[in-house]
């Protein structure tokens, strides 16, 4: 994808100590197995968390970004914010991703819900450090199952018909005050749209869909 390391690197250090996300090394060779699936759901996800609450942060906050920055409770509140809006992209990436790993396979849709919950469970494992568990919303994991029951597999493969909750939860969850989020809410929302087409591209190119949906099937 376009340079996920350099835009890391370019994240103030102060800032990836605060959030605590685990981004696993971003790995360019073709996704050929579940686990290859899994670790780009986790480390995109949190990769598109990280960049955009960072992005927005730092422009409404302007000349005073440092300062904040150097205040315990803010820190605190920045951190579960990002835990909240990395939960949501991994909900996200999970539905797009089986989604376009089962466009031509033959998968059930309870087979395609039970390959869902696998990825969504073990990407949150590797991204969320044991510390932040406690700040994953209480309902993620019964939201997710309920959007399972309710998903078109066929959609969810289509452009960003499956990226609905980051977007919301970007808006809901950084930590502003609400005024500004009334009146940034639509930009906010488009600048994390933005952010994953590059992803959605790179994994459409990557996945041998085939092999990943054999994977699975022995799994």
């Amino acid at each position: 994808m376009a340079n996920v390391g350099g835009v890391l690197g370019a994240l103030s250090h102060e800032f990836r100590r605060m959030v605590g996300l685990i981004i696993p090394s971003v790995q360019k060779t073709p996704i050929e197995t579940v686990e290859n699936l899994i670790d780009f759901i986790g480390s995109r996800s949190a990769y598109i968390a990280q960049t955009t609450l960072y992005g927005y942060m730092k422009t409404r906050m302007g000349t005073s970004f440092q300062r904040y920055f150097e205040d315990d409770d803010f820190s605190a509140t920045l951190r579960i914010a990002a835990v909240k809006v990395a939960v949501a992209c991994v909900d996200d990436l999970t539905i797009f991703a089986v989604a376009k790993a089962a466009e031509n396979a033959t998968l059930s849709r309870a087979a395609k819900s039970t390959f869902a919950t696998f990825c969504y469970e073990r990407a949150i494992d590797d991204v969320i450090s044991p510390r932040d568990r406690i700040h994953i919303p209480a309902d993620a994991a019964a939201k997710f199952n309920l959007r399972l029951q309710a998903t078109d597999w066929e959609k969810a493969a289509y452009r960003d018909t499956a990226f609905v909750r980051s977007p919301e939860a970007l808006v809901r969850y950084a930590p502003v005050v609400e005024e500004f989020m009334m009146d940034d809410s639509e930009i906010v929302r488009n600048s994390i749209r933005f952010r994953w087409i590059e992803i959605r591209k790179t994994l459409t190119e990557r996945m041998d869909t085939d092999a990943v949906c054999r994977d699975w099937l022995v799994e």
